[in-house]
């Protein structure tokens, strides 16, 4: 079976890059595990701030959509002190969104090979010729495309069988992931009035050792809500473990959908293409690094990467050098700001509950300022100065020189991602280089133990 492009898992990355490559009248085939019927079931928080469809021009029905939020809530671990960050967002509701795009994508002639699976990958003269692919209790068919997407997830299915040569193929640690789990529960009491229009966020190392917990309600009357947390994968934590003793017994009630999964927390792949394969949502690793939120960068960056293959297929060659462009333009978009916010992660996963209690009570940052960091990815100059000369008057010296590492580390990480990421492929493995030393100082520098490479 031929095609122009074959997209492997059909998320919400996957589901938008076929529908993009198809609207420029390409033949696409659609891989994906699931039956259509349950494609958009994915366990997540839900949330997206509605500028990501913004930047793409993507406007889903209201049907989509179960909750409008006012911003932010993040509360220290007694509860006693909070930061609210302004910004709409909106809850979605996952499975209505994926068959929303799964009737477009079909309606413009993508071909949906649902309850498939990857089962080899046929690389010939340095490029991917095809992928064999097997139906769920059926037999094996073999698909051949001049461009390849892979949106399969974080443990990505055609990435991880490509050459390990390919530095698409990168391998990350454990720790650059949380596991999670949730709940969406039919609550028997109702969120506070006052949380009720905000993704509520809480900061506790205890409940959620290296990540943090959280409480977006789904419904105007704060009787719905999403409730989950996320922890570090360093082999010593369990979420559902900590979700059944710490959460389960707030928040009783009829629980109307249940999971758990991994999530990259992380700086983006060095690269997104590389020969004629493009990468994109949780297999490159979009994911905002400090509050884990993916929906919207893994459309941003499908919108990117699928443009520029569509371009590429156009112009009859793909390869990294026709679609080198999508690094650049991911980069400026996002990438470089999850280089500087996967410095702040390490940091913040090596702070006690007392650090986070002390910091929100003596108002060292506010909303506008966790707002300012989200976007630019970097602790700005009018933050800096704010919290040093608060530092200076409190006496915390230790915790003034950490953050003044911080500062330095996450304003050089996003240059590096910014503006000294490689122009063209061939400057590609210098920078690789460079960017592995600078982490590896910047881990050993406040004693962030990486764990072991994953085995995908």
């Amino acid at each position: 079976m031929k095609y122009d492009a074959v997209v492997v898992g059909a998320g919400v990355a996957g589901l938008y890059s076929s529908l993009i490559l198809a609207s420029k009248g390409f033949r696409v085939a659609l891989v994906e595990s699931k039956p259509a019927s349950r494609i958009g079931d994915k366990t997540c928080g839900d949330a997206i701030g509605v500028h990501h469809f913004e930047h793409i021009g993507l406007k889903p029905p209201d049907s989509v959509v179960d909750h409008v939020y006012k911003g932010v809530r993040i509360y220290s671990p007694s509860e006693r002190y909070e930061i609210t960050v302004p910004g709409e967002g909106v809850s979605v509701n996952r499975v209505k969104l994926g068959q929303w795009l799964l009737r477009q994508a079909l309606d413009k002639g993508v071909e949906l090979l649902d309850q498939h699976t990857v089962l080899g990958v046929t690389v010939k003269d340095n490029t991917v010729k095809s992928i064999t692919v097997k139906k769920v209790g059926g037999g094996t068919v073999e698909l051949e495309a001049s461009g390849f997407i892979d949106a399969s997830g974080a443990k990505p299915a055609l990435r991880s069988r490509l050459p390990e040569a390919w530095p698409i193929s990168e391998k990350p640690y454990t720790t650059d992931f949380n596991i999670a789990y949730r709940e969406v529960v039919e609550y028997d009491g109702s969120v506070n009035e006052a949380d009720r229009d905000y993704a509520v966020i809480y900061l506790n190392t205890v409940v959620a050792p290296g990540g943090y917990w959280w409480l977006f309600p789904k419904s105007g009357d704060g009787r719905v809500v999403n409730v989950g947390l996320g922890v570090i994968w360093n082999g010593l934590h369990n979420p559902r473990h900590n979700y059944d003793k710490y959460l389960k017994p707030r928040f009783p009630g009829r629980v109307i959908h249940a999971g758990g999964g991994i999530v990259p927390t992380r700086r983006p792949l060095p690269t997104m293409v590389w020969r004629n394969v493009g990468v994109v949502g949780d297999a490159a690793y979009t994911v905002n690094p400090v509050h884990g939120g993916g929906i919207g960068s893994s459309l941003e960056a499908a919108d990117i990467v699928a443009r520029h293959m569509g371009d590429a297929l156009e112009q009859g060659v793909v390869d990294e050098e026709s679609m080198w462009g999508a690094n650049i333009e991911y980069m400026k978009a996002y990438g470089a700001k999850q280089a500087g916010l996967d410095v702040l992660r390490m940091y913040m996963q090596r702070l006690s509950n007392d650090d986070f209690e002390w910091i929100m009570a003596n108002r060292l940052v506010d909303g506008s300022s966790v707002y300012d960091m989200g976007v630019k990815g970097e602790l700005g100059e009018r933050i800096a100065h704010t919290v040093l000369a608060v530092l200076k008057a409190l006496s915390r010296p230790s915790l003034l020189n950490q953050l003044r590492t911080v500062r330095s580390y996450m304003k050089k990480a996003v240059e590096l991602y910014l503006d000294k990421y490689p122009s063209k492929p061939a400057e590609l493995p210098g920078w690789m280089r460079s960017v592995e030393d600078f982490f590896e100082e910047y881990r050993r520098t406040i004693g962030f133990e990486k764990g072991e490479r994953v085995k995908w």
